[in-house]
């Protein structure tokens, strides 16, 4: 069930409880107690039959029990018991009506029926419901109508809502079959658990297919087992996976493909990469594309052999529009970047031609060239360049040769190439055979044989090589500091030096050897060694620890003297070494300390000495001890208390505080003045309470029981069942009961020094008198004799 279908049920069952409805206002006035004289003038006739109330605004007829009848200021009653059952409210709309189990309530404008438990009807407003337990459930509102089964919610469900001038409609069958429509889209959902879940221009899922498919306006979604595959219209962007062998992602600004463990391309605007682990390549590629741009209309043509070992670009205008601006932004003079000012993309007319994967490259885009041999920086010139480029042959050179005051570059593809500026000079020999550079910044020299695997450089403030993948090191100083890091598929070091701070690291994995020594200016090196899991060793200026196999451990402390002022040293001092513990597992060691783990536990040291052994808890100190066991065996001393006790007191205790005995007590038995109270409990023969507040008195299992106070006195007798008497000292008011009355009883009221006493709770007989004069004396409650405050005397309520 959806939830908010389900919550107009919860709410049903909260606004519309099946008990009957009562309003505490109405009710009050007729739980006011009459009592004595003040009845005598109220009631017209009061006996063991029936009782008739007539005095202002207030008229009532109670009889046998079964009959009650009441006429009062707020509201008028009738009841006979227990087939009918009436009140209404005189002062507002609120009526309340029971004829054995059918029910009536009227509140302000709602009406509310019901067959009690069976069925439950009304409305309240513009809303109205139907309950029929356990068939079915219906509520209709001003815009929704639902209908179910609160009980028995498997069998069937529905929920029609109007929203604005569509309708939805919602039902359940069985719990497992779901379904919502629309008047304006038709069936939008449709589910059956768990083989089919469908929502409308949403998704479709077959939870035991595997199958998932989402087809939102500008969002796609499939999976089928290890098969996925989305597309994002708004984004552009589209994704396919067949894990874990296949994968596909494509974007505006990036995208990868590849084949576990075959291939993995990357590509994005400046770079385009290829990993084959397999030596597996394309044969060739070829791709004919038409693109327009600014009105132009271009025809593209790519062609790639073996994966662009050799590789060709062309774009020609077919028709001509509006001339690019891409170009206007680079400069006529010849000149190096890092990166391509022009592309295809922004050319009217290109021809581009790669070699070797890229590492060659060389292309015309309208009136500009340029050219690049890896690790050189692209030459791009322009043809209207008063400035000379040689080019053998022009249309793809082997041979490029350029020199200017401050810019020199040339290449013999594939035997040498130089690039030189003010600022640099590289030169490279068979591609990347051999690589020469030199810099004039922090004057760097670097070197590579077959780049970019070995490399050395060296320059004023750092220098290193490598040999990939094997090892790489490299170093960085100044003036005042240096640092060097070694790195080699299994190990890394690293070393750090300046003026207060020397610091070597050393890590081999996967085994975890590592060494780590750093030291300050003045002070003593820290050194720590670890040969996972068997050897540890850390050294300070003070310590000395070392670990074999985890369970061996020791350590020694070196203590120094404390230099004294104004004491000249003939002697060097003597520093004193000191085991500070010794671990030969299970046994631990120390100076304040001896254990036997996990069994035996101990400490000590100034005056003090503490144990868990064996699950036994013991610590002493100069001012005493305490022992624990469990809680079971339980012992405290201090200067001036003792104690013994089990369990938290409740199993037994003894307790001696300055030599006298507090409390001494087995289970509820004993003695025990602790507190402010002093007790002696022998229960059931005897117990007795003092304390300043209060003071009791218990012999036998409650045979007698007595309990004093500033304010209240209680006596029982047996339990109470064979004698009660309470008494309040501060409104005097008291009550006694023999055998709960059934013998005797006497009770005082507040108002007028109202005593009552009798039998049997009065039924036997009864004798009341007032402060006023008033008298009754009744037996049977069917013979009465009564004398009123002005001196009237009645027989049976009849005056004589």
């Amino acid at each position: 069930m959806k939830l908010k279908h389900l919550i107009p049920c919860l709410i049903f069952f909260l606004v519309f409880p099946i008990t009957a409805k009562s309003w505490p206002d109405l009710e009050s006035e007729r739980e006011v107690q009459i009592y004595g004289s003040e009845r005598s003038k109220k009631y017209r006739a009061s006996n063991i039959l029936y009782d008739i109330e007539d005095w202002k605004d207030h008229y009532s007829v109670k009889a046998m029990g079964v009959y009650r009848y009441y006429d009062y200021p707020l509201s008028k009653s009738k009841t006979f018991f227990p087939f009918y059952d009436h009140l209404q409210s005189k002062i507002d709309n609120r009526e309340y009506k029971r004829i054995l189990n059918y029910n009536v309530t009227k509140e302000n404008d709602s009406l509310h029926k019901s067959i009690y438990p069976l069925v439950f009807w009304g409305n309240n407003g513009n809303n109205s419901h139907l309950i029929s337990i356990p068939f079915f459930y219906q509520r209709k509102r001003e815009n929704q109508k639902t209908f179910g089964f609160p009980v028995l919610p498997i069998i069937y469900y529905t929920d029609k809502e109007q929203l604005g001038d569509d309708q939805i409609n919602y039902y359940r069958l069985f719990t497992l079959f779901h379904f919502e429509s629309s008047d304006k889209r038709g069936l939008t959902d449709v589910s059956f658990t768990p083989f089919v879940y469908y929502s409308k221009e949403n998704y479709l899922f077959f939870p035991l297919l595997l199958y998932y498919q989402n087809y939102r306006s500008t969002y796609h979604e499939y999976w089928l087992g290890p098969l996925y595959y989305s597309k994002d219209q708004s984004k552009e962007e589209r994704l396919f996976v067949l894990f874990p062998f296949v994968g596909s992602y494509v974007s505006p600004k990036k995208e990868f493909d590849f084949i576990f463990p075959i291939y993995l391309n990357l590509k994005d605007k400046e770079d385009d990469y290829h990993i084959n682990l397999f030596w597996y390549t394309k044969v060739h590629d070829t791709s004919v594309n038409v693109a327009t741009n600014e009105g132009n209309v271009y025809l593209d043509y790519d062609f790639g052999l073996f994966y662009n070992l050799i590789g060709i670009s062309k774009r020609s205008r077919i028709i001509k529009g509006n001339t690019l601006k891409g170009n206007e932004i680079i400069s006529t003079k010849p000149e190096i970047r890092k990166k391509r000012e022009f592309n295809r993309e922004n050319s009217d007319q290109f021809t581009g031609y790669q070699l070797l994967f890229g590492i060659f490259s060389y292309e015309v885009g309208d009136t500009k060239k340029h050219i690049r041999l890896l690790p050189f920086a692209w030459f791009t010139w322009d043809e209207s360049s008063e400035d000379r480029v040689v080019l053998i042959p022009p249309f793809f050179p082997i041979w490029l040769s350029y020199v200017s005051d401050d810019l020199e570059y040339k290449i013999i593809f594939p035997l040498y190439g130089k690039q030189k500026d003010k600022s640099s000079e590289i030169q490279s020999f068979l591609l990347n055979g051999y690589i020469h550079e030199e810099y004039q910044l922090n004057h760097r020299i670097e070197k590579s044989f077959f780049w970019p695997i070995i490399n050395v450089y060296n320059s004023d403030i750092d220098s290193g090589h490598r040999v990939l993948p094997f090892y790489i090191h490299n170093q960085t100083k100044t003036d005042v500091s240096s640092k060097s890091n070694t790195y080699t598929l299994i190990s890394n070091y690293t070393k750090i030096s300046n003026k207060n701070y020397d610091s070597k690291e050393f890590l081999i994995w996967p085994i975890w050897i590592s060494y780590h020594s750093y030291q300050y200016t003045n002070k003593d090196p820290n050194t720590t060694l670890w040969l996972t899991p068997f050897f540890y060793r850390n050294k300070e200026t003070s310590s000395l620890r070392t670990n074999l196999l985890w369970f061996i451990d020791w350590e020694f402390e070196y203590i120094s003297p404390i230099p004294v002022k104004n004491k000249i040293e003939v002697d060097p001092p003597v520093t004193k070494e000191k085991l500070s513990h010794l671990l030969l597992f299970p046994f631990y060691y120390s100076d304040s300390n001896v254990s036997i783990i996990p069994l035996s536990f101990n400490h000590w040291g100034d005056g003090e000495f503490t144990t868990i052994t064996l699950l036994n808890y013991y610590q002493y100190k100069k001012e005493g001890h305490y022992y624990n066991f469990l809680y079971l065996l339980e012992s405290e001393n201090t200067t001036s208390v003792y104690q013994l006790r089990s369990f938290w007191d409740y199993l037994f205790s003894f307790q001696r505080r300055n030599k006298e005995i507090d409390r001494l007590t087995l289970l509820w038995l004993g003695y025990d003045q602790s507190h402010s109270k002093k007790t002696v409990n022998f229960f059931p023969l005897m117990r007795t309470a003092d304390s300043e507040e209060e003071t009791s008195k218990m012999y036998g299992p409650f045979l007698y029981y007595i309990s004093k106070s500033s304010e209240e006195m209680t006596e029982l007798g047996f339990f109470g069942i064979g004698y009660y008497h309470n008494e309040t000292k501060s409104d005097k008011q008291y009550a006694t009961y023999v055998l709960l009355g059934v013998v005797y009883q006497e009770k005082t009221e507040l108002e007028r020094g109202f005593v009552k006493r009798g039998s049997l709770w009065g039924w036997l007989w009864e004798y009341q008198t007032e402060e006023n004069g008033y008298e009754k004396f009744s037996i049977l409650k069917l013979f009465s004799y009564s004398k009123e405050p002005d001196g009237t005397k009645k027989i049976l309520g009849i005056s004589i």
